[in-house]
């Protein structure tokens, strides 16, 4: 894999639609998001097949609590840039890229099922309260 561009977020910066972004404050620090906030570091990458790289390398390594060692703070932890960076970077090249590209495949097939499993438990949900509520009078 390619070196990929690491910075802090700033809402000033143009966002590439290749962006990462990562929690940097807390106990989910390293943790991948879709969307930025004020707290995040940005991953630059070129193309979707880079994206699908880091993001699954972040994924698992704050799974694996892989930051923890790096937290500082005493109040709320945090992790620095430069620590970051140097955990990415080694990350990045100790994986094997061939079993670690099967393996994004399978994980985004995975999120794809959750996604579709959260939405349907969210319609079952919206038909329990249905089921009940037409049982109750209205007010308005």
């Amino acid at each position: 894999m390619q070196k990929v561009n690491i910075y802090t977020y700033n809402p000033k910066n143009q966002s590439n639609e290749f962006d990462i972004y990562a929690l940097c404050k807390g106990l989910n620090s390293g943790k991948p998001l879709e969307k930025p906030c004020p707290n995040s570091f940005v991953l630059a990458c070129k193309n979707q097949a880079e994206k699908d790289f880091y993001t699954t390398l972040l994924f698992g390594l704050w799974k694996a609590k892989h930051f923890y060692p790096y937290h500082t703070g005493s109040v709320i932890p945090f992790i620095r840039i430069s620590d970051f960076k140097q955990v990415v970077k080694e990350q990045a090249q100790i994986v094997n890229a061939e079993a670690f590209a099967k393996d994004v495949q399978k994980v985004k097939l995975i999120e794809a099922k959750q996604k579709q499993i959260y939405e349907q438990m969210a319609l079952l949900n919206d038909v329990k309260r249905a089921l009940i509520y037409r049982h109750f009078k209205s007010r308005c």
